[in-house]
């Protein structure tokens, strides 16, 4: 870079001139306004030469240039800026760092945008950057090369990056330390690389993070404090890294010191709550127990028992301070809850925010805290999982705006989610091949809250058409309604099962998470097409009436769902029982008695890992004779089958079922199958799960284990642009000579 000043005329006569016009040559990104007001030199001026010295400087400043100069013509008196502009950045791209998003977020670092000017200390400030980034995710001896490449007056920049290797922690030693390696490595993030599981997930792979070195002896500390060890000291980490091989070994000296037991628990508090919150009422909260060796994180869990407690009363602003008085020559410790309480909470106004598209009553009616009503840090919590559960909205965050200290505001953040689908799938299944489906469906239909659905699905062996309507709060009230009406055709290995029908339900909640409706049904169905027309037509024959199966039936039933999540739950529970009283006319009577449960666990309430453990069970029971044309019974079309997702992956749809003496498939009155599953989020950007699973099911006629059948697998879950996906490939275990397994499933629409 470099700054001129040429002035024609040196002689002290000329730089008493005066100044007639001013001229910016090679100005193209400032308007000539802005550099008058820059120069702060205007036409009549006398030419001094400082002042047109501090105005190239005050030009350089802008960073816009790289040469500036100055040329004064004695004849007309025009004084010229002349200038050369930097080049502006066109494009920037790094290739080489990671994915899309680790590179995205990279870009944000390096401080050049699209529309910049370069500048070489630019470029080598975003080298370093990268180097620095890498390094902080444990990679060293990257090289970063720049391509320039020039496209008229600009720039695109390619950050070319060879990555250099991670630095494996390839031992760890604890000096002083008595208790286990991996106990004492539980919350680092810097540990020993596993001899050979390191590969897997929640096994440590060894590699260096140097960001987070500086507070592993923290996390070190911690797991000490849950073990009772007050005294224990940490010292800071040393690393011995070897940059030939990129080995290292990490070393830490402990003084552990005694091991301390509780020998009390005290509740202080001051004069303000001794009415409210009787002493004897606290100390039953709290889990600590004397003569129990001291873990400090059950002191932050009574913490949070009591505090949520206290602010369930309305004391919102309450504090709870621990304090620890120990006794080190018997190594025992009195555990101290100091309270104070403040004042009563009312909440003043709950503002809602972020929905474009849902009415402000569709969020409220789900809110189980209003105006005016006391402060409960319970039910805002609730309140949160219950709009979750909607499936309206992709988040939901219920911020708390204090006004005084007697009331707040709650502010209800949402941002709507894909509540509307047009889906058109293509799928494929050992037993039914080539399936297609189409769905017209909006759950929250003009913002109402109430959903429509037109659904179709296809394939060579069976066929669905539905029409939906559900109104899940009547009038903005606590009862829900739906109908359904249906054509469906099914082709069950030996006979082709065509039925018409409809339901219509009513229900209502009983809490924010309990709800029970009775479903109405009616439904005609007609068997056709047996496979062998001569035995199986007329052994068939003998359990369907000539003019078909009419089946109307009455269902009550239950509904629980505390989850926290609509597509992909992460903790609670979804729990289903229902009963179907057949025989309100027509010529099927049965009772069948049908629960259903999904308990979901996401291991990142323990450890910082990001799994969902998941255990689904359905178990029927039915009572009444099957497949009997002459009296009102049991339709096999209705008894239990066995197979396909749902029920015991890796054996082909309804292909598991009792047989009569002929050899009939006439399905079972008892059915038991749960599976457990792990899903692990490989891409969190994009709702993408796998899971692996075991399912275990079983079925008979008389009793449930007549037919056992077990299998395991893989699926990959996915919350596609046109809905849910799962794609499943399932490995059925030890199968029977005459089962029909199958080796990929596809199902889409479904919650997790």
């Amino acid at each position: 870079m470099r700054i001129i000043t040429l002035i024609c005329l040196l002689n002290s006569i000329i730089f008493a001139s005066e100044i007639k016009s001013i001229t910016y040559d090679g100005l193209v990104r400032m308007s000539n306004l802005i550099a008058n007001e820059i120069s702060d030199i205007k036409v009549g001026d006398k030419l001094n030469k400082e002042k047109i010295n501090k105005a190239i400087i005050a030009f350089y400043k802008q960073d816009y240039f790289d040469d500036i100069y100055a040329t004064f013509d004695e004849n007309n008196g025009n004084l010229s800026f002349h200038f050369k502009e930097k080049p502006v950045i066109n494009n920037i791209e790094i290739k080489g760092y990671g994915n899309e998003t680790e590179t995205k977020d990279v870009e944000k670092l390096i401080n050049i945008k699209r529309g910049d000017t370069y500048d070489i200390y630019k470029e080598q400030y975003a080298k370093e950057i990268i180097i620095k980034t890498l390094e902080d995710k444990g990679i060293y001896g990257s090289v970063v090369e720049i391509d320039n490449i020039k496209i008229e007056d600009s720039i695109s920049l390619v950050f070319n990056i060879n990555k250099g290797e991670n630095i494996i922690i390839r031992k760890s030693y604890y000096e002083g330390a008595t208790l286990d390696k991996d106990e004492i490595e539980s919350l680092s993030a810097n540990r020993e690389r596993h001899s050979w599981l390191g590969w897997l997930p929640w096994w440590s792979n060894g590699e260096l993070k140097l960001k987070e070195l500086e507070f592993d002896n923290l996390r070190i500390q911690d797991v000490y404090m849950r073990k009772g060890y007050l005294d224990a000291v940490i010292s800071n980490p040393l690393v011995n890294a070897n940059f030939l091989d990129y080995d290292a070994i990490l070393m830490y000296k402990i003084i552990e010191g005694k091991r301390y037991k509780v020998n009390g628990v005290e509740i202080r508090k001051n004069d303000d709550i001794s009415d409210i919150f009787p002493i004897e009422t606290l100390e039953e909260l709290i889990n600590i127990k004397e003569d129990e060796y001291f873990n400090i994180e059950s002191v932050r869990n009574d913490i949070e028992i009591l505090k949520s407690y206290i602010m369930d009363q309305g004391y919102a602003y309450a504090r709870i301070l621990p304090d620890l008085d120990k006794n080190e020559e018997n190594a025992e410790v009195k555990v101290i809850f100091s309270i104070d309480i403040g004042k009563k909470v009312n909440i003043n106004n709950v503002i809602v925010t972020g929905n474009t598209v849902s009415a402000d009553r569709i969020i409220r009616r789900e809110m189980l805290i209003a105006p005016n009503d006391t402060y409960s840090i319970t039910n805002i919590r609730k309140s949160e999982n219950a709009l979750r559960r909607t499936g309206f909205f992709d988040k939901v965050q219920i911020s708390e705006i204090r006004v005084d200290e007697t009331s707040m505001n709650l502010l209800v953040e949402v941002v709507e989610g894909r509540t509307g689908e047009i889906m058109f799938g293509l799928g494929y299944g050992s037993y039914d091949k080539l399936m297609l489906n189409a769905s017209l469906k909006e759950r929250n239909i003009f913002g109402t809250g109430m959903s429509v659905q037109f659904y179709v699905n296809y394939s060579k062996y069976s066929q669905l058409f539905n029409i939906g309507f559900t109104n899940p709060r009547i009038l903005d009230s606590e009862y829900s309604s739906s109908i359904n009406i249906y054509r469906s055709y099914f082709d069950n290995y030996d006979y082709v099962e065509n039925s018409t029908g409809f339901n219509i339900s009513v229900g209502r909640n009983i809490t924010d998470t309990l709800a029970a409706n009775v479903i109405y049904e009616i439904s005609k169905t007609n068997i056709s097409d047996f496979s062998d027309p001569v035995s199986g037509g007329l052994l068939y024959a003998n359990y369907f009436p000539v003019n078909g199966v009419l089946k109307s039936s009455i269902t009550p039933g239950l509904y629980f769902d505390n989850t926290d999540d609509y597509y992909f739950p992460k903790n609670g529970a979804i729990l289903e029982a229902s009963s179907e009283f057949a025989g309100l006319g027509g010529n099927a009577k049965y009772i069948k008695l049908f629960g259903k449960a999904g308990l979901y666990y996401h291991l990142k309430n323990l450890i910082d890992f990001n799994l969902i453990l998941r255990y689904k069970a359905q178990i029927g029971g039915i009572f009444g004779e099957i497949g009997n044309k002459d009296i009102k019974g049991v339709p096999i079309t209705n008894t239990f089958y066995m197979g396909g997702i749902g029920t015991v992956r890796g054996y082909e749809t309804y292909s598991l079922t009792p047989k009569d003496a002929n050899g009939l498939r006439i399905g079972g009155r008892y059915m038991f199958t749960n599976s457990i599953e792990a899903s692990y989020g490989v891409l969190e950007a994009i709702n993408m799960r796998i899971a692996a699973f075991f399912d275990y099911g079983m079925i008979g006629k008389n009793s449930f284990n007549e037919i056992n059948r077990m299998s395991w697998g893989l699926a990959l879950e996915w919350v596609s642009p046109i809905g849910p996906l799962v794609f499943v490939f399932p490995f059925a275990i030890n199968p029977q000579p005459n089962d029909n397994t199958s080796s990929f499933e596809f199902t889409m629409g479904t919650r997790f």
